[in-house]
């Protein structure tokens, strides 16, 4: 099944990038020749139908099982979070000529996008707490678990190297930079910091790297824990979403916002990515896998630092149930767009 969490995708990449070219052009070809309505299909029962049926298990699951979603966000931050953080990062194996371009991308878009979607939260006057959620969701697409495979379909096994840079960058920038956004208002620059690094996420992302740059290979009885608790992490999270959502106090749906949400996930985000990437002089097949890349649905990640800051926590996982339930059609659209273009 292509469905395969990121954890284990980095013998895949390096596989796939042997030829030190990319993308071969016969897999590639062969992914742009498959038929929309194919494509869809495909997309919907292998990507968003197993996504989905992790969410409706904890909605369900909750009001029988009334279990503590506190405990369930801290169980992710402090422990199958750092785990595999620290196995994915430490034992990627993508080689620096495929990292650095798509590495300086991701984080221009990344960092783009929280601003514009903060600014456009601003101007259509929504509240203040809202601006900063708007925007890391934004930014934060569900590139792991949804834009892998997807690529996959789309694009061929090869596509898988281009896709493993971007769950780096992401993961690496909503750990850090959206850590720190989300700290308490309240704190001085000085004491978000500090309230940043009081979870274990940054120094796994400084542990991982670290570990990655000097070509440190950990024993087995370090990294079977790391890999076993780290393989947990997507079902626990998608599973805890829909406990979420069961427990959200919102009485309805806020209408404006998620639409803002929706325009800025799947229609600026890759369309800016598509800008970048010309901008840059990619090449074609990079810039295709990276613009649907970026047409992914909200990173579930974002939910769990929401539900633990205690900041828009019910906005942002309704953002994610509906942005995971519109994604194979927006998805494939722009897999049709870069074909045409």
């Amino acid at each position: 099944m292509p469905c395969a969490i990121s954890l284990q995708l980095g013998g895949v990449a390096e596989m796939a990038h042997s030829n030190g070219r990319g993308i071969a052009p016969d897999v590639y070809r062969a992914g742009l020749q498959a038929p929309p309505m194919t494509l869809f299909i495909e997309i919907l029962t292998k990507v968003t139908l197993p996504i989905i049926t992790l969410v409706v298990l904890g909605y369900a699951l909750q009001g029988r099982l009334k279990l503590d979603i506190g405990t369930l966000n801290r169980v992710q931050v402090y422990v199958v979070m750092p785990a595999f953080l620290v196995h994915f990062l430490a034992t990627a194996k993508q080689p620096l000529s495929a990292i650095w371009p798509v590495l300086g991308i991701g984080f221009v878009l990344f960092t783009l996008l929280i601003g514009v979607g903060w600014v456009i939260a601003a101007l259509c006057r929504q509240r203040s707490s809202l601006g900063p959620m708007i925007g890391l969701g934004a930014g934060y697409a569900n590139v792991g678990f949804f834009g892998i495979p997807v690529a996959q379909l789309a694009f061929g096994s090869s596509s898988v190297i281009y896709m493993s840079v971007m769950t780096i960058v992401a993961t690496t920038l909503i750990c850090t930079l959206g850590v720190a956004i989300l700290a308490p208002t309240s704190a001085s620059r000085l004491g978000k910091l500090k309230t940043a690094f009081q979870t274990p996420l940054m120094p796994s992302v400084a542990l991982g790297l670290a570990l990655r740059g000097i070509d440190v290979e950990l024993p087995s009885v370090v990294t079977q824990p790391l890999l076993l608790l780290g393989s947990i992490f997507t079902p626990l999270a998608l599973y805890t979403l829909g406990a979420q959502v069961a427990d959200s106090k919102m009485a309805r749906i806020e209408v404006v916002p998620q639409v803002l949400m929706v325009v800025l996930r799947f229609l600026i985000a890759p369309a800016l990515a598509w800008g970048l990437c010309f901008a840059c002089g990619f090449s074609r097949e990079i810039t295709n896998v990276l613009v649907v890349g970026a047409a992914t649905p909200v990173g579930v990640l974002l939910t769990i630092f929401a539900a633990e800051y205690k900041t828009e926590a019910d906005f942002i996982s309704t953002a994610v149930v509906i942005t995971t339930i519109l994604s194979p059609a927006f998805v494939t659209a722009w897999v049709i767009a870069v074909r045409l273009f």
